[in-house]
């Protein structure tokens, strides 16, 4: 169960994005440029999509029993968390940012929210990608 270059790219997006996010709570200022932010969610955006043209087709997953089975066929314990830790805690953070309406005219507020899907959508990646791997191989 090795990782794929596009999962390690994945984990380390993932690591950058906690960090900012962390760092943003803790000290309430932007801990990156506006730039930068914009950088993070275009790379993990990239991400995607060099996953879905990879992948080649459709990702079908017959329910979530079926996705919990594969994420764990196809990934370490570790990444299995990972990926389960930032997908769902990154639209937690995005969401709660956005109902709270607390990124009007809040730099910092603002790049949580950024910076929150961005780490939603490299944990997409780093769970998809191993089950895009396997449905490739299966189909070969």
């Amino acid at each position: 169960m090795r990782l794929l270059p596009v999962q390690w790219a994945a984990v380390v997006l993932i690591v950058i994005d906690a960090i900012v996010i962390a760092v943003g709570f803790v000290t309430g200022t932007a801990v990156v440029p506006g730039w930068a932010t914009v950088v993070l969610v275009l790379a993990s955006m990239a991400l995607m999509v060099l996953l879905l043209m990879r992948s080649g087709e459709s990702i079908r997953i017959d329910g979530m029993p079926t996705f919990f089975k594969l994420l764990r066929e196809t990934l370490p314990t570790w990444a299995v968390a990972l990926t389960f830790v930032a997908f769902y805690g990154g639209w937690l953070i995005a969401v709660i940012g956005m109902l709270s309406r607390s990124t009007a005219r809040n730099e910092v507020a603002d790049q949580r929210l950024w910076t929150a899907f961005a780490l939603a959508f490299a944990g997409a990646v780093l769970g998809f990608a191993g089950i895009a791997r396997r449905r490739l191989e299966e189909t070969r």
